[in-house]
């Protein structure tokens, strides 16, 4: 039983000498037109680690370099196309035809990414190794095998050896136990979990002269609001200031946040004035001079888009005239209010967000007998704090309506049918303002 011991313990002391001759300081190797397994055993030598090289690696190699000798020992792999794998304390070198023997099938699960988008990260861990393969994008700019050599679709050219498993949700990919290593790191470092952001929105149309009047009042806090100083004793009669620079938010005998913030000059503390304002609608909901049409909430991760659609889709006929028919189709048209907005969280909480809104009314030409449509959008990026509402307005159309009333067969009557019919003209604008609040969730 001793003796047993005594040879584990002599194991151990010559795995742990292997691995403490390696040397880490930096050696100076300068060679010309020498072979490259030559040059690759003599580095081991100076580095004082075990190698070992696979047939098929020949060719010659210049060399004038001062370094450690694990990095020239890398250095002279990746200039000669060598794979270089450490198991232990051996390093193996094989050539390219020789490396395949060492690969195998390996899977990541993603648990948070895209497995297509956890796919392009992969590819990049491997590098060019490999076999390349044309690959089509698809409309969500999703990358998938073609099967058709000669179908219309934008190719591109990527490594062959990473897969996507939609249904497992798993990234497959072929390479070594080092290739995996490196790419299950760099898997990992991506597959975090995203923030998360709810959008709240408020669409409501009035009239322009609602809109100026009595539409949107623009509250102003007093003005200028400094950082409260705070001043505390103790019992022992001593005295602590503190500058509380977060500066209180209150309006209307409420203390709450208020979204928008303008900063101008700076105070007594150094930090800015602040000008704070709020938006809100009054009485013109209930009066009828104003209409909220929509309230949507919506949650999504940062980077992907939200879409909020309120409205339906337009039939639009269509003719198509050939010389030997007439063909009728029918085609649908959204139409109403379309809200798109992605939204991205820095470090700091801050939520940027690029947004489009669109709203289009149809509105059908007798003569043409077909729709025509008003259509009035806005595209901005904006920056807000969490809770922040922005404001999107001028989204102004005008429609015009001629109405006429008359007396039956009266107001037919040539001349004297003026008196007994009356023609109404109006013209009315109106004006969708959209009001959005993001929170981090």
């Amino acid at each position: 039983m001793g003796k047993r011991i005594l040879c584990l313990l002599m194991m151990v002391v010559l795995i742990l000498w292997g691995e403490l001759q390696v040397s880490a300081s930096p050696v100076r190797l300068q060679v010309q037109n020498a072979p490259t397994s030559a040059v690759l055993m003599s580095v081991a030598r100076l580095g004082g680690f075990n190698l070992l090289l696979s047939d098929g690696i020949g060719g010659t190699v210049t060399v004038n370099v001062q370094e450690e000798p694990q990095k020239i020992l890398e250095l002279l792999s990746a200039s000669q196309g060598l794979l270089l794998e450490r198991y232990g304390n051996v390093y193996l070198v094989t050539a390219p035809d020789k490396s395949s023997a060492l690969r195998r099938v390996h899977s990541y699960q993603a648990k948070y990414a895209r497995p297509a988008d956890l796919a392009k990260i992969a590819n990049l861990s491997l590098g060019e190794a490999g076999k390349k393969s044309q690959m089509k994008k698809d409309n969500n700019d999703v990358e998938t095998v073609q099967k058709q050599p000669h179908a219309e679709a934008e190719t591109v050219e990527m490594p062959c050896r990473v897969l996507v498993d939609e249904s497992a949700g798993k990234v497959v990919f072929y390479g070594t136990d080092a290739e995996a290593q490196r790419v299950q790191e760099a898997l990992q470092q991506v597959d975090v979990p995203s923030k998360q952001v709810s959008i709240e929105a408020k669409v409501v149309a009035l009239s322009k002269n609602a809109a100026k009047n009595l539409g949107v009042e623009w509250e102003w806090s007093k003005l200028p609001q400094y950082p409260e100083r705070r001043k505390t004793y103790h019992h022992e009669g001593k005295e602590n200031e503190r500058v509380d620079y977060e500066v209180r938010r209150s309006y209307g005998g409420k203390s709450e946040s208020i979204p928008g913030i303008i900063q101008f000059g700076h105070g007594p503390e150094g930090q800015p004035f602040e000008f704070y304002f709020s938006a809100k609608l009054n009485a013109l909901v209930s009066d009828g001079k104003a209409k909220i049409l929509a309230r949507p909430n919506i949650t999504t991760i940062q980077g992907h888009e939200a879409v909020i659609n309120i409205g339906g889709d337009v039939p639009v006929p269509t003719q198509t005239v050939t010389e030997t028919a007439t063909t009728n189709t029918v085609t649908y048209r959204q139409a109403g209010i379309i809200l798109r907005c992605t939204p991205r969280v820095n470090a700091e909480g801050q939520i940027t967000a690029e947004v489009h809104t669109e709203v289009s009314t149809p509105e059908f030409v007798t003569d043409l007998k077909a729709y025509r449509f008003q259509r009035r959008s806005a595209d901005t990026m904006v920056r807000l704090q969490d809770g922040e509402t922005m404001v999107i307005g001028g989204l102004i159309g005008s429609e015009e309506s001629h109405s006429l009333s008359k007396v039956p067969f009266l107001g037919d009557l040539p001349i004297l049918g003026a008196f007994f019919k009356s023609v109404r003209h109006s013209h009315t604008e109106s004006e969708v303002m959209i009001f959005l609040k993001a929170h981090v969730l």
